[in-house]
């Protein structure tokens, strides 16, 4: 959550906090102010603060005609550079069932700073305005110890699960939640609240024409629409209360696009800024990809985002693109590829917090000289149409990590890709599949299903709360944590599961209601004498809990024994699916 700030005059207004007075009066070049505030945040907690004086610009979104900056020297001595904004109040109302956003206030300079370490540091902005400083100003803030949790890495040792700084495990339960509809930011008023409630923690948004984007049309070359820009703002902060991280997805493949697509849209190269038929030097899609001018065009909106949203700590990650093979139409895998590792290597330089990155394709194509790269932090897969959800993610993640060594989850999930079906899914077996898979074979995350303004409207919340709810106290997402390894299964189930020397998670699926099987079955006969060895696991007594995975509550407990790192395991009978916790005291 951040601190808004308001303006530090003189001594009197630093007396009672006890910083130093600022240190821009009478120095060279100086006439920027950067407006502090009253509070002390933590480390870790966002800090906005503003920057008055900068010299009026054509065009304050290009750092070629006005870059202004803000260097923070901690109290190590270690320093951040992280650039500043232009920004727009906006004041936001529901007229009907549109929001609608009107500016409040002047615009002008911000700037965003996530203090690392605790104690007393110094800043200092810079203006730079048709390529000669303009501006100084500086401020002190002290920074004190708290308890959050930092920003989200890969763990370090195994790179198959998420972390927070602090050594926190991070395991993604969530959903898509990609852009709202004409409620705008009330729509995820509504849903945030929801996904609270039931312990979801991740969705993706989409900065796209429909929602967020803010650089999309033929006006738009670098001059970023302020409107959408503070609609994510809002949700991120939102977000951010709520506990929820976010993967931002900065680009689609429909920009690209000259076609109407199935739904008869989603053809935006026409209106693209960079085409050369609106002025930009892109002649062809291609040339987005490979043409310096273009890249330094993507550079600068990267920069703007950086200084916008770097700040937010439950940002998880860039992602470059959705679904970019889509426009393979229109441009080379190779090309695509080398993209990717220059402005990954660009952003890398611009982001002081070095958030993750990564990009995706559809599903069914893997192309692993995107994910081998050092640019990509993570890999992650799209399933449409696909058979058994389940066994679709360990094959794809055990797969996955084989070849790259880093987190991997199913970040789109649905049973088909035209659109929301319950018939085929009537009794939502794929959707509760795909959910709770992600946890019981190695991936960062579960099965990130689509369509969810369908989910929302039917309270579908239950099969992430169940899961939640399960998981709470667990080691899920700790770096040594592992796919289990199964010998004999019996009783016609499918064997899943997680596990390290002193603790096991095991999810047990009946084969007649492994999606689509059984789909429209209704009310299937109870599994009944099924067992299954789990091996590799430490000796001796361990006490083992078996759940209900739609309601998320305790069926039964009881205590093996693990002998020559095997243990026999005996659920209770059960309908479709059944989740065991296992730990060694």
């Amino acid at each position: 959550m951040s601190i808004m700030w308001r303006r530090l005059t003189g001594w009197a207004g630093l007396a009672g906090i006890g910083l130093a007075a600022p240190a821009w009066a009478g120095e060279s070049g100086s006439g920027l102010r950067i407006e502090g505030g009253e509070a002390r945040p933590e480390v870790h907690e966002r800090v906005e603060m503003k920057i008055q004086g900068v010299p009026g610009v054509s065009n304050p979104f290009d750092p070629e005609v006005a870059a202004v900056d803000l260097e923070v020297v901690a109290p190590s001595g270690k320093r951040l550079r992280l650039p500043a904004f232009y920004h727009q109040d906006y004041d936001r109302e529901l007229e009907g069932n549109r929001e609608v956003l009107k500016p409040r206030g002047e615009a002008g300079w911000r700037v965003r700073w996530l203090p690392l370490e605790p104690g007393r540091h110094r800043l200092t902005a810079t203006a730079v305005v048709g390529g000669q400083a303009s501006g100084r100003g500086e401020s002190w803030i002290e920074a004190v110890a708290g308890r959050r949790q930092g920003l989200i890495r890969v763990e370090p040792k195994e790179r198959r699960y998420f972390r927070w700084d602090d050594g926190t495990p991070l395991f993604l339960n969530g959903l898509c939640a990609c852009w709202h509809g004409s409620r705008g930011t009330y729509d995820y008023d509504d849903w945030l609240a929801a996904y609270r409630k039931a312990g979801i923690n991740y969705i993706r948004l989409w900065m796209w024409p429909q929602a967020f984007g803010i650089e999309w049309d033929r006006g738009d070359r670098v001059r970023y629409r302020l409107d959408k820009a503070w609609q994510l703002d809002r949700v991120l902060t939102e977000a951010e209360r709520s506990g929820v991280c976010v993967m931002l997805c900065l680009d689609y493949h429909g920009m690209f696009e000259v076609k109407p697509d199935y739904w008869g849209g989603n053809n935006f190269w026409p209106q693209h800024p960079y085409n050369t038929a609106n002025g930009g030097p892109c002649a062809t899609q291609n040339d987005f990809f490979t043409l310096e001018a273009a890249k330094q065009l993507y550079e600068k909106r990267l920069r703007y985002m950086v200084a916008r949203w770097s700040a937010f700590p439950n940002l998880l990650a860039w992602e470059f693109f959705n679904e970019i093979d889509n426009a393979y139409a229109y441009v080379k895998h190779a090309d695509v590829v080398a993209w990717h590792r220059d402005l990954g290597r660009r952003l890398r330089a611009l982001d002081p917090y070095q958030h993750l990155i990564s990009s995706s394709f559809t599903g069914g194509s893997e192309r692993p000289d995107l994910f081998a790269l050092a640019e990509m932090d993570f890999a992650q897969y799209h399933s449409y149409n696909e058979k058994h959800p389940a066994l679709m993610t360990a094959q794809k993640q055990a797969r996955f990590f084989e070849r790259y060594g880093k987190p991997f989850f199913v970040s789109e999930y649905g049973t088909d890709w035209k659109g929301w079906k319950p018939d085929t899914d009537p009794h939502l077996r794929a959707l509760h599949q795909a959910i709770w898979s992600g946890a019981f074979t190695g991936s960062a995350g579960t099965g990130m299903t689509w369509w969810w303004e369908s989910i929302h409207s039917a309270d579908l919340y239950r099969h992430w709360s169940a899961l939640s709810a399960f998981l709470e106290g667990t080691g899920m997402g700790r770096g040594d944590l592992k796919p289990a390894r199964f010998g004999l299964v019996e009783g016609g189930v499918r064997a899943f599961g997680v596990a390290v020397r002193d603790e096991a998670l095991v999810w047990l699926l009946d084969q007649a209601c492994d999606w689509p099987n059984g789909a429209l079955e209704s009310n299937p006969a109870p599994v009944t004498g099924a067992t299954v060895l789990l091996e590799g696991i430490d000796d001796g007594r361990w006490r083992v809990e078996w759940w209900d995975t739609l309601e998320g509550k305790r069926l039964a407990e009881a205590e093996v024994t693990v002998t020559g790192g095997t243990v026999r395991l005996a659920p209770p009978p059960f309908r479709a699916d059944i989740a065991g916790r296992l730990r060694k005291p």
